[in-house]
């Protein structure tokens, strides 16, 4: 037993530094230090993961260090434990990112019959609890803020605020999606999107990049 709690204490640390080092090359080094110490309250969560096994807890750090990578202007990155008892069987992670200015990705997606979305928009605020989801093979998000559809519908434009559960894993080609569930404006119907987040972002840093 005490060589299994060793192990994992162990898996803990080298997770954490690694997600450490990924996130820090996001930051302006004036920020460098203020995520250092941010990241310093990962260590307790990252303990409980290591429990559940060292591929959930990959799975974890990679899916979220791997989309934050493509956000530009990134101007604070937060990473805290959520407060749970010790007999939890989830750990949570509370991640809080700040960006410079709101962003627009533009997409062209039928989503229903007469129903496009036209664009995701990134908010300056990212606020998101996360917890390993093993029956979808990724992290199940409880947003609070930071992205939001608009969509192009018989009614007219409509700007939809993805609110509460969503599910952040990779598709069957290995992409980074946001799959979510819509109610369509007008109706009571609802139905799933997924989003190719970290495409859009990939694109709109290259676009930014290129001026």
């Amino acid at each position: 037993m005490a060589s299994q709690e060793s192990d994992s204490a162990k898996m803990a640390r080298l997770a954490y530094e690694e997600m450490e080092r990924k996130f820090q090359d996001l930051l302006s080094p004036e920020n460098q230090e203020r995520a250092r110490v941010h990241l310093e309250g990962a260590r307790q969560s990252l303990n409980s993961l290591a429990q559940k096994g060292k591929e959930g807890l990959q799975l974890a750090i990679d899916l979220v260090s791997e989309l934050t990578r493509e956000l530009t202007e990134v101007e604070e990155f937060n990473v805290k434990p959520k407060s749970k008892s010790e007999s939890t069987q989830n750990a949570e992670l509370e991640i809080d990112i700040k960006i410079k200015k709101e962003k627009e990705l533009p997409i062209k997606t039928v989503v229903a019959p007469l129903v496009e979305m036209e664009a995701v928009i990134v908010g300056k605020r990212i606020h998101f609890q996360s917890i390993i989801d093993k029956s979808k093979n990724g992290l199940r998000c409880n947003f609070n803020e930071g992205f939001a559809l608009r969509l192009k519908t018989p009614l007219g434009k409509h700007t939809i605020a993805i609110k509460g559960t969503a599910i952040l894993r990779r598709d069957e080609n290995k992409q980074i999606v946001l799959e979510t569930p819509l109610t369509i404006p007008g109706t009571q119907t609802e139905v799933s999107v997924s989003i190719p987040i970290k495409q859009l972002l990939h694109e709109a840093g290259k676009k930014s990049w290129l001026g």
